[in-house]
């Protein structure tokens, strides 16, 4: 390691490298090739004689800390931190390796204090290492469920990061704005509002957001509260606090501050942005919750109980996906209903008389590794649920069945807030229905959530009034706007959304007024439902592209489909999008809205494009006649089917004779039998031996039962 002489010494002191360490260069110069080549006991073995020689050295107790960390021996390293620091309270490098052993010895809420002086001490100096602690609290706080707090640790790391790591992590920050799990309210940017005030409190506010632009959020809302005392109605600081709380992995505290901004703001869209939030995070945070129960079994013979459950009326198998990392993956998975399906007649049922799972349960065999016996988990959410599919099973298993009777059965996995109950239904449908009749019955269920269900629900969020009383009440107008948002974004989590117009609509209640937008503004920093106010067709073009863009990695359907329809109609900047994807984002929405013309208007709208660079006229026919088949086949009886199939077999078959296994296999899963075969079409023998023929990529072929359920997930 040769290290230039005028450089800063790699102790920390601040000082030249010639004018501090140059007298153990060349024992370090030997340790950091011994680090090299992987020989860390031996160069831990050098520093600790070098240390003798030379105590208290900075560089040789960061080395030394930097080596036992890399060893996983943590509380070594923290000990021998605390010793540098003790003599050097300043050295950059001693507090961010510091913090990164608290982290790893007594975790992430006794370190966070370690943590914070890192951010505030060591960024400019190591912006690398603050970087990657950073994004391990990011991992923290997504591992913990505080989603806003994870992505804004992994913001931070970004803006640290060396430019050999910026592309990954953004592309994990895009992950986390387009991640549907997560309430679209709740991701992407927040940004701290403007706080006006005296000298006084400018000082105080610039100090807030100080700290908080270098990851103290803590810190930053404990300054923001002091503000708060004086000035106790003033949204802005509340609405900071709360921000602050929240990024912290605060979520109880933040909530409760961005209550008080929702109160106190006078801007009616800001306050219901805020009260919004605040809803979402009482919904994560209640203890008023359907809990999820898991019962534990030893199963005496796998192979007897497979047999036994293969035609039971109540129990029926789901798929499980293969999982080569398991050493002992579940061999079979099962849905337990609370009804027998051959009492259901489909074509003329109540959404009420829909068979529900009530359980669900993965089988285990013997387990290789540890010899662990063959069991069977078991689990139901609420108490009732899980114990009569519990009876169920003991009913047909009988002595192959041995439930584990201890305090720990059955134990809480999970849990959902009561509320949301309304939004789950658990159906167990025929894997021979046809989508479009599952589709209808979705249709009906969101609607009645949507006109029925959810109107007449006490919500704690209105003081116990449900919406439909909350109306009428002016003081809950905030709360109650929120709220439409609150379900907008829960049924847009579970892949329905049920439109922020209709949901208005059922209540007589208006918009939010659109967003005032100048020419020259930037829409880059607008949260997500601000995006949702924009006034389209106001916008410029490169303001249009800037939300076309947001928009298709946010994926809310209602807005997304306002934004890219505004944009096929805006000629004049038609070629700064994907065209193609447009109108493929456009049919699908349409699709799953339930409307099946317009889905295939879209589609021939796209097949009337020009041929994308880069791909032959071929392929852009593939794509789309492949689109246009996914949608067709939700509907077997569809009579425009059989056309497009003959198109396949005719036209597709002898020039790309490789896809007859998986447009097979596809039309299969949905029992349709092979064209080839049916339409009594002989195509060509073609001698591929050679190659050179192009094959596009295989269809994924549908699925027609269910997937593997883990207990608590």
């Amino acid at each position: 390691m040769s290290v230039d002489i005028y450089a800063p010494c790699p102790c920390g002191s601040g000082k030249k490298f010639k004018f501090c360490c140059t007298a153990i260069a060349d024992e370090m110069d030997r340790i950091s090739r011994l680090i090299e080549g992987n020989q860390p006991r031996v160069a831990l073995q050098q520093l600790e004689i070098l240390d003798q020689k030379h105590p208290k050295n900075a560089w040789v107790g960061t080395t030394r800390s930097m080596l036992l960390l890399d060893l996983n021996e943590g509380p070594a390293a923290r000990d021998l931190l605390k010793q540098v620091l003790e003599v050097y309270p300043d050295n950059e490098l001693a507090i961010v390796l510091f913090a990164v052993a608290m982290v790893r010895t007594e975790g992430h809420l006794q370190a966070k204090k370690a943590i914070h002086r890192a951010f505030q001490r060591s960024a400019k100096k190591v912006p690398a290492m603050v970087s990657d602690l950073a994004a391990s609290q990011a991992a923290m706080h997504a591992q913990s469920g505080h989603m806003m707090a994870a992505r804004e640790h992994l913001a931070l790391s970004l803006r640290l990061a060396p430019e050999s790591r910026r592309q990954e992590l953004f592309v994990q920050l895009l992950e986390l704005d387009g991640a549907d799990e997560i309430p679209y309210p709740m991701r992407g940017s927040h940004l701290l509002p403007a706080i006006t005030g005296t000298d006084e409190v400018q000082k105080e506010v610039r100090k807030g957001q100080k700290y908080a632009a270098v990851g103290c959020w803590s810190i930053a809302a404990d300054v923001f509260s002091a503000l708060a005392k004086a000035e106790p109605e003033r949204a802005e600081i509340w609405h900071s606090i709360g921000l602050c709380r929240v990024w912290d992995g605060d979520e109880k505290g933040g909530a409760e501050s961005l209550h008080r901004a929702a109160r106190y703001y006078p801007d009616l869209g800001i306050a219901v942005e805020c009260e919004t939030l605040a809803q979402l995070l009482d919904e994560k945070i209640t203890d008023d919750v359907v809990e999820e129960f898991v019962y534990t079994a030893e199963v005496s013979s796998v192979s007897r109980l497979l047999t036994i459950l293969a035609d039971k009326p109540r129990i029926h198998r789901i798929d499980v996906p293969a999982d080569p990392e398991s050493v002992n993956p579940p061999v079979a998975a099962y849905v337990v209903i609370d009804t027998e399906l051959e009492e259901v007649d489909f074509t003329q049922i109540s959404l009420e008389a829909i068979p529900r799972v009530i359980a669900k349960m993965v089988v285990y065999d013997v387990n290789p590794k540890t010899n662990k016996p063959a069991s069977l988990m078991l689990a139901g959410l609420g108490t009732s649920a899980v114990e009569a599919a519990k009876s169920v099973l003991t009913a047909v298993g009988g002595e192959l069945i041995s439930w584990v009777m201890d305090e720990s059965q059955p134990h809480v996995v999970g849990a959902m807030a009561t509320e949301s109950q309304i939004l789950e239904h658990q159906w167990y449908l025929p894997a021979t229905m046809r989508l479009t009749e599952r589709r209808e019955l979705l249709s009906r269920f969101w609607s009645s959530v949507a006109k029925e269900k959810w109107p007449h629900q006490s919500l704690k969020a209105l003081g116990g009034k449900t919406p439909e009383q909350a109306v009428s009440d002016p003081a809950l107008r905030t709360a109650l706007i929120a709220a439409i948002y609150v379900l907008d974004a829960s049924a847009q989590r579970r892949e329905r959304g049920l439109g922020l117009k209709v949901l208005h609509a059922r209540l007589n209640i208006d918009l939010l007024p659109p967003l005032d937008v100048t020419e020259d503004a930037g829409l880059g920093g607008l949260s997500i439902m601000q995006l949702h106010r924009l006034p389209l067709e106001r916008l410029t073009d490169p303001q249009l592209v800037t939300v076309v863009n947001r928009s298709m990695l946010i994926r809310h359907d209602e807005t997304l489909y306002d934004v890219l329809k505004a944009a096929v109609e805006r000629a004049s900047c038609a070629d700064q999008f994907d065209l193609h994807r447009v109108f493929r984002l456009l049919s699908e929405i349409a699709i799953a809205s339930g409307r099946r013309e317009e889905a295939f208007s879209w589609i021939q709208r796209g097949r009337e494009l020009p041929v994308p660079e880069g791909k032959s006229a071929f392929q852009n026919s593939w794509a789309w006649d492949m689109a246009e088949l996914g949608t067709r086949l939700e509907d077997p009886s569809d009579p425009q089917l059989k056309t497009l199939l003959h198109r396949f077999v005719t036209y597709y078959g002898p020039k790309v004779p490789q896809i007859r296994p998986h447009i097979e296999q596809t039309l299969a899963a949905f029992g349709i039998p092979s064209p080839w075969e049916s339409l009594e079409i002989i195509t060509p023998a073609i001698d591929v031996s050679a190659g050179g023929i192009w094959s596009p990529g295989a269809a994924e072929p549908a699925q027609a039962a269910g997937k593997l359920w883990v207990p608590g997930q």
